[in-house]
């Protein structure tokens, strides 16, 4: 394709239909890798609570591994992530590396849980040790991202961890609420360990949306 080809491509289309496209397919490839390995004979099926943990997991898996490879990669990455150029992910490598380790190892965490003995393949042991490192490690990279972050991101840090808190307290204080006076079974803790999860990239997204940062760029 010519340079007079490339630039004639709607950028909406380059920036936006193209990486949803790429996502898309990556997500749903993964989940259902995922929920095949489950039905398969190797594991015989899991409850809808591990089921559950493990595409979440499996979510922060894709994520993490697009945007560490995208900052690992400029040229590719800024073909599908949301940058203005190649330069502008090389100015976050760092930050955008650790990030995508981070995410990544996080959702290595929950899977291995989610696959845990007696109902999955994975030794108890394995997966505490598993989710253990995943998380701590990753708790430990984030650190460091927050340290190394500009003031845009330290505002969208911050904001996302006081939504994440906010909508940690509605859903898991109204479940325990409900659970407690009787009007619900309680959570199971892979429950609580996919809602922290699934809450805390909804918080991160709408932080990231409100910083005007899903702007086609």
């Amino acid at each position: 394709m010519t340079d007079n080809q490339t630039s004639s491509t709607p950028r909406w289309v380059r920036k936006l239909l193209i990486p949803a496209l790429i996502g898309g397919v990556a997500g749903f490839a993964a989940s259902a890798g995922m929920m095949e390995f489950i039905d398969s004979s190797a594991v015989g099926g899991l409850d809808l609570s591990a089921t559950v943990a493990a595409l979440v997991g499996m979510v922060y898996v894709v994520i993490g591994f697009g945007v560490a490879f995208g900052s690992a990669s400029p040229q590719v990455g800024a073909k599908f992530l949301n940058v203005e150029d190649a330069d502008e992910l090389r100015e976050q490598k760092k930050v955008l590396g650790m990030s995508g380790v981070a995410m990544l190892l996080w959702g290595a965490a929950l899977v291995a849980l989610a696959l845990a003995a007696p109902d999955g393949p994975v030794p108890q042991g394995v997966a505490l040790a598993v989710g253990l490192a995943g998380l701590v490690i990753g708790t430990v990279m984030s650190i460091h991202v927050y340290r190394a972050s500009d003031e845009l991101m330290l505002a969208v840090n911050l904001e996302g961890g006081a939504l994440s808190y906010g909508l940690v307290f509605v859903v898991v204080g109204g479940w325990a609420m409900l659970a407690h006076l009787g009007y619900t079974a309680a959570p199971a803790p892979l429950d609580l360990l996919s809602l922290f999860y699934g809450l805390v990239l909804v918080a991160s997204f709408v932080a990231v949306g409100r910083r005007g940062m899903l702007t086609i760029r």
